[in-house]
C-alpha cells in the first residue's frame, strides 16, 4: 500500500477492510520500497499488536495469493521479526526493560530530549514526522530509528524512556519490538549503535536539507 508523501495513513476498523489491506500486498514492491516514507508497507501492523489478525495469519494468506516464499522474504522476515521480539520478552521477562547485551554509554541522561518532545530536533523530516505522529499515532520504521538515534546517540539519553514515550503514542504500541528495537539502536541489544546521517535521510525522506547536526558523512 503505497501513500503520497504527504497524505497521513489512515487505520479503518472495518474486518473486511483490513483483509482488503491484507490483499493489497505486494512483496516485491514492499522490498524495493519499505525504507522509503512513501514505500509500499503494509500498514498492519496496529491490527497484529491488538490480536485483530496474526502475523501466521498474514503469512498464510500471503502464499495463497501464489507469492514464492523466496520473492516474499523480506516482507516474511519483517513478520517474523516481531514474533521474535515477542519471543525474547517471553524468555527474557524483566529484563527487556533494562540494557540487554551492553551497557548503552555513553549516557548522560535519563529524560526524553526536549527537542524530540517539541518536533524541533531542527532536522525537517524528523520534526514533521514527530508533529504527524502526535495527531495520527503512526511512524514509519525508519523514522523510529531516526529519533532513537537522535535520543541515544546525540542526546545521549538512555533509551528506556523516549522508548516509553514512544510507546504511549503509537497505534501498534508493543513494547517487545519497541524495547527491544530502541536498545538495539543504542547498542544495548546490539554489537554497534545505529546511525543515521542527514544524507541518508535526505535520501528516504525526500529532503535535501543541508548544514544540520546530521550533515556529516559516515
Amino acid at each position: 500500500m503505497n501513500l503520497a508523501k504527504d497524505k497521513e495513513p489512515t487505520f479503518p476498523t472495518s474486518y473486511k477492510e483490513i483483509l482488503q489491506r491484507i490483499d493489497a500486498i505486494d512483496p516485491l514492491k514492499y522490498r524495493a520500497s519499505r525504507n522509503y516514507i512513501d514505500g509500499a508497507v503494509s500498514y498492519l501492523s496496529p491490527y497484529i499488536s491488538r490480536g485483530v489478525i496474526s502475523t501466521k495469519f498474514i503469512f498464510t494468506e500471503i502464499l495463497k495469493k501464489g507469492h514464492h516464499p523466496k520473492q516474499a522474504e523480506k516482507f516474511i522476515q519483517e513478520l517474523a521479526w516481531r514474533d521474535y521480539w515477542q519471543q525474547v520478552w517471553i524468555a527474557k521477562a524483566d529484563a527487556i526493560n533494562h540494557d540487554i547485551k551492553h551497557i548503552q554509554a555513553p549516557v548522560s541522561n535519563t529524560e526524553v530530549p526536549k527537542a524530540i518532545l517539541e518536533a524541533t530536533t531542527g532536522i525537517n523530516a524528523v520534526d514533521k514526522a514527530i508533529e504527524e505522529f502526535y495527531k495520527t499515532g503512526y511512524l514509519h520504521n525508519h523514522l523510529r530509528m531516526y529519533i532513537a538515534a537522535i535520543s541515544c546517540n546525540m542526546g545521549r539519553s538512555h533509551w528506556k524512556s523516549p522508548a516509553k514515550w514512544m510507546y504511549y503514542h503509537l497505534l501498534d504500541a508493543d513494547w517487545a519490538s519497541n524495547a527491544l528495537s530502541w536498545q538495539w539502536v543504542a547498542g544495548a541489544n546490539a554489537n554497534k549503535k545505529y546511525v543515521a546521517n542527514q544524507e541518508n535521510i535526505n535520501t528516504y525522506c525526500f529532503t535535501n536539507q543541508k548544514g544540520t547536526f546530521l550533515d556529516i558523512p559516515y
